[in-house]
């Protein structure tokens, strides 16, 4: 086996230096979790802006949670939210409303319309993330 003799160990703390900056790119508290939690907060607000009014209640009552041990986020309609004129739970009514199906479904339509668009998103932010991280 031959060595090539152009070969160098040169500039490999710079390699070594953009490789950790990619990886922590790709971890909760780097560019993926930014992208998961953008990601949350616009499907929380698609969600909202899509679930028909009646009361105003269900519409006011969708949530998002984000864990920033993990990058993963979700959005739901709040246990603990009441209807101030009948008092009933919009998260009973929610889940009928939802069952309906077609323009009633906002969280199914909000992945159907509107969650790819975010996925791309998501890439994007990760893409320039590791991109700046390897042009350092």
């Amino acid at each position: 086996m031959s060595v090539d003799p152009k070969l160098t160990i040169r500039g490999i703390q710079e390699l070594q230096r953009a490789n950790q900056k990619m990886i922590h790119a790709l971890k909760p508290e780097g560019a993926r979790g930014r992208a998961v939690l953008y990601a949350t907060r616009g499907a929380q607000r698609y969600a909202t802006a899509i679930t028909h009014k009646d009361t105003g209640a269900l519409k006011a009552s969708h949530r998002m949670k984000y864990d920033d041990k993990t990058a993963t986020g979700n959005i739901y309609i709040d246990p603990r939210s009441i209807n101030p004129r009948s008092f009933e739970l919009p998260i009973e009514y929610g889940l009928y409303e939802h069952a309906r199906g077609g323009e009633h479904a906002f969280y199914k339509r909000t992945v159907d319309e509107y969650g790819g668009e975010l996925m791309m998103s998501e890439i994007k932010m990760i893409e320039e993330a590791i991109r700046d991280a390897a042009k350092s």
